[in-house]
């Protein structure tokens, strides 16, 4: 089969195994010179089977990192068996996790450890760091801080995060955090759809001004590479199209036609997960 113009925004076999015995995709997997330079984000998801401390040493950032926390089962996203304990700020002030819930570490404050304490079914963990390039400062090693402490980190987690939506599925979204806990450079749509029947999501051929990425996987949290469904997405002015039968990460640049967008066959229920680069989603219609 001959290579198709926008092949190269379509990465595949990108789901991969940790040192913890899950499973995780990330936009590390996409090769060098697909993700425009100004689309400044590392963004991941893991599947978590057991459990592990995963981030040990408290640290803070100079850029805002999520946290989005949820269960495994597709066709009940509110189902969360588990305990997950995270630390926040200087004093360790411990919050202990036990239903689907985002967090929020603004740049300069002090988190983790954060520990995987209890894990009765699989859980995702979703992460996000407003940066192209990981970076931080372990407690102890800024000499010239000047440190305010927090009466309280519960700002810091929101709770009451999944929305069933229009077409039978469930949704968890950056949408449900009040607007003043994230910070205005912070500039980033998220959120992950499970996706149980066919329908036809983005219709309109459009383009944006910013990058925008799609996450597609499986539901089953003991293998992330069975997908069982087909995504026809269309790509360029001509719609392209793309037939996606297995996890796949699409990367759309700025200025590049996209869509329609149709989950055209369901035998098992996926997830999509969608990334814009904007605190403001806006698109322009191609003209016929």
């Amino acid at each position: 089969m001959a290579e198709l113009k926008y092949d190269k925004y379509v990465i595949k076999d990108i789901v991969k195994e940790n040192q913890w015995g899950g499973q995780g995709i990330g936009l590390g997997g996409v090769q060098d010179g697909i993700v425009p330079a100004n689309a400044k984000m590392n963004l991941g998801i893991t599947v978590v089977r057991k459990p592990y401390m995963f981030h040990e040493p408290t640290h803070k950032h100079m850029f805002t990192e999520y946290f989005f926390f949820l269960g495994s089962n597709p066709m009940a996203m509110n189902e969360f068996e588990a305990q997950v304990e995270y630390s926040f700020g200087a004093e360790h002030e411990k919050h202990v996790i036990t239903e689907p819930t985002i967090v929020v570490a603004a740049p300069g404050v002090y988190h983790c450890p954060l520990n995987y304490a209890k894990v009765d079914k699989p859980f995702y963990c979703l992460e996000a760091f407003m940066t192209s390039e990981y970076g931080g400062v372990d407690l102890g090693e800024d000499l010239t801080e000047i440190r305010v402490e927090e009466k309280s980190y519960d700002r810091y987690f929101t709770k009451g995060i999944v929305r069933s939506n229009k077409w039978g599925g469930e949704g968890v979204g950056l949408g449900q955090v009040p607007a003043h806990l994230i910070p205005a450079a912070a500039k980033i749509n998220l959120g992950i759809s499970v996706v149980r029947t066919p329908y036809m999501f983005h219709e309109p051929t459009h383009k944006h001004h910013f990058t925008e990425f799609f996450f597609f996987f499986g539901a089953n949290p003991d293998d992330m590479n069975e997908f069982e469904a087909e995504v026809e997405f269309y790509i360029g002015e001509e719609r392209e199209k793309h037939v996606i039968t297995e996890p796949t990460i699409v990367v759309m640049p700025p200025g590049i036609y996209h869509c329609p967008l149709n989950y055209a066959k369901v035998d098992k229920p996926f997830y999509c997960l969608e990334a814009f680069m904007t605190p403001e989603y806006s698109g322009t219609d191609l003209k016929k």
